[in-house]
């Protein structure tokens, strides 16, 4: 039976009887397929994925986590004495403001004033700068946490974990379900069950799902993944199979899916894939049947749009709607770093960590392989219309998370497409399918793809997902640093001073931190510039200074050399675009501080700024640190005298 026929190891010509060893080995494979084949096994990698996530349990809250909390935990001293500081949310813990509010960051109507006054923003923040999500299903999952377990992190990671498991449930099915389709002409002996689990395995060992689990604010990409495999599992069963429910199913589903998040849109790919490879019929009845997906995308546009919701005015996420050109740019630049990534391995976050030269090196290798393995797989895409879906899948699926830097937990719905046509390549090959080269030099490139794909991805690949949770724990250490104000002391009636940022945007999430822990909260804080660059910071006055890059601008980060979180730290930071440049001249008031522009560069990003405050420098009520790139942590900052400078080294 097709059950127990497993990988064919060997082609039907060479197949002879062979004694003792031989029969074993083929009961081993029987036994093995039949075991591949149980309908359990979606079940099992599931509960796989959760098992392997449980040390998630123990990580707490991370950046946007302490925004959230103030939006929904409803009434608590925490929240009076955010409200103290103008940073507390007006309708805390109700269930209709947390739906539209838990992921709005930034928005110029709404906070934006109130965040660059007390600091949480840097003085250079674009007036118009906004991070403002819609993610209403998503939202309600962690009001529901806090209306279950509100002081119980321990819970609320478990909450993710299981939307993880759900995930991998889903992706698992899926699997499954489009390796049974039939390849018209094709001699594969690849057993579907092997094939599927073999995917589903290679996507469960994948590193890039852990974070989300530790995340506990990414949640909305566990929840989107799972309703997005529903989506196209119910339509492929209305197509396949005529079941009418799916024409119903399928669309909310989708819905579902990108009101958990964005990113959820790249689940179309994912149709649009199955209408062009899998798709019968013809091509009317085709183009018809993504009708509905598509209304729902638009719909859920334009309520997205009226709203206000989307980003802008920054460098981190580019809004495909609000920002087209950037968008169509971003999308140049960051897609070799998710596709060639995926194809090969590396990690996507690479792209954060490169300082410019190495960056466009990688990118030019990454582009390469981006566009050469799909050549290279060409012989297998002719026979087997399910790896052009899984292709066609993957790379559609980038598009939408090119919206953001890349990072291994957007690829979630990339990995899809990756591992399903991995694992056909990998079967194939493994079963001397007529796709694969025999003779000539063109087996030798192949071959090495078939390394690449399985002979060292996969130990490589169980390494790094165990590694994970220690891996992401120290790098979580490492952004830890720059929000340890260590000698600060307490700061309750004090404005904070910082001269050279190591992580700006730090600011952004620490005044929320700092109320939910009991912490002292300053009165305001005030970033004279980020420490990306070497600073020289001039007493120009009792009561001012002014501080000037010494290579390049305050902003820029471009003489390193070295992979570095410096770079990192910048894109966080990137709050002002240069479709927004600052002039010469301009003014920036904040309480009890202004700030005036003395000099940009041709981008319109400071060089030089002056900042005037309302006492003299000496004063209790301000509080001074500078970061030491040498020691990796804040030092108290000792004033120079009227007239004299001071130099801060930055990170190169």
């Amino acid at each position: 039976m097709e059950s127990d026929r497993g990988l064919s190891w060997e082609s039907t010509d060479d197949a002879r009887p062979r004694m003792g060893s031989a029969r074993s080995g083929s009961s081993i494979l029987r036994g093995a397929g039949r075991l591949a084949g149980s309908k359990y096994v979606p079940l099992v990698l599931a509960l796989a994925a959760i098992a392997v996530s449980l040390p998630a349990l123990n990580a707490g809250f991370l950046n946007d986590d302490s925004m959230h909390r103030a939006i929904l935990a409803g009434p608590s001293d925490a929240l009076d004495r955010l409200a103290d500081r103008g940073l507390a949310p007006p309708r805390s813990g109700e269930l209709g403001y947390a739906l539209s509010h838990t992921f709005v960051a930034v928005s110029p109507e709404e906070n934006l004033r109130s965040l660059k006054d007390y600091g949480a923003l840097p003085w250079w923040t674009y007036e118009g700068f906004r991070v403002a999500f819609w993610r209403p299903v998503a939202s309600f999952t962690h009001w529901l946490d806090y209306r279950l377990f509100p002081q119980s992190l321990a819970m609320m990671h478990l909450h993710s974990i299981l939307w993880f498991g759900l995930a991998m449930l889903g992706v698992a099915l899926l699997y499954r379900r489009i390796a049974s389709v039939e390849l018209s002409g094709s001699s594969s002996s690849v057993n579907p069950a092997w094939l599927a689990a073999l995917a589903a395995v290679m996507y469960l060992l994948d590193d890039n799902g852990y974070f989300p689990t530790l995340w506990i604010a990414n949640r909305n990409l566990l929840i989107s993944l799972f309703f997005g495999t529903l989506t196209v599992l119910a339509h492929d069963r209305w197509r396949r199979q005529g079941w009418d429910p799916g024409t119903l199913v399928a669309p909310a589903c989708l819905l579902i899916s990108v009101l958990a998040t964005e990113g959820g849109i790249a689940t179309f790919a994912y149709l649009f894939a199955y209408e062009v490879a899998l798709g019968e019929g013809r091509l009317l009845r085709r183009v018809l049947s993504l009708v509905p997906a598509v209304a729902v995308i638009v719909l859920w546009r334009l309520a997205y749009n009226l709203q206000g919701y989307g980003a802008n005015g920054g460098g981190f996420y580019f809004d495909p709607v609000r920002e087209p050109v950037d968008y169509a740019m971003a999308v140049l630049l960051r897609a070799p770093f998710f596709l060639g990534g995926q194809w090969t391995s590396a990690p996507a976050d690479l792209y954060n960590y490169l300082p410019p030269a190495g960056k466009t090196q990688v990118w030019a290798v990454l582009a390469v392989l981006t566009i050469l393995i799909p050549v290279v797989l060409i012989p297998l895409l002719k026979v087997n219309r399910r790896a052009r879906f899984w292709l066609i899948g993957m790379y559609l699926a980038a598009l939408p998370i090119c919206a953001t830097v890349p990072m291994g937990r957007a690829m979630l719905f990339v990995g899809i497409g990756a591992f399903g046509i991995m694992a056909e390549y990998v079967a194939g090959w493994i079963a001397k399918d007529g796709w694969r080269p025999v003779c000539g030099w063109t087996r030798h490139i192949p071959g090495a793809l078939f390394v690449v794909f399985f002979v060292a991805h996969l130990p490589l690949a169980t390494i790094g997902r165990l590694a994970a949770p220690r891996v992401t724990a120290s790098l979580q250490e490492k952004v830890a640093e720059t929000t340890d104000l260590g000698p600060a002391g307490d700061l309750e009636k004090q404005d904070l001073i910082v001269v050279n940022a190591p992580n700006p945007v730090s600011f952004l999430y620490d005044p929320f931190g700092r109320a939910t822990e009991g912490r002292s909260l300053p009165l305001g804080v005030r970033v004279l510039g980020p420490g990306f660059n070497s600073v020289e910071l001039t007493r120009t006055g009792p009561r001012q200074v002014t501080v000037r890059a010494l290579s390049d601008s305050l902003l820029d980060c471009q003489r390193g050399r070295r992979m570095d979180f410096v770079f990192f730290y910048r894109y966080l930071a990137d709050v002002r675009s240069p479709a927004h440049p600052l002039r010469v001249g301009d003014r920036i008031s904040l309480p009890r501080m202004e700030v005036e522009v003395l000099a940009v560069d041709g981008r319109g990003f400071p060089i030089e700024a002056s900042f005037a405050f309302d006492t003299a420098l000496e004063e209790a009520s301000l509080k001074w640190l500078l970061w030491d790139w040498d020691e990796d942590c804040y030092r108290p900052f000792v004033l120079p005298q009227v007239g004299r400078s001071v130099r801060l080294m930055g990170p190169f």
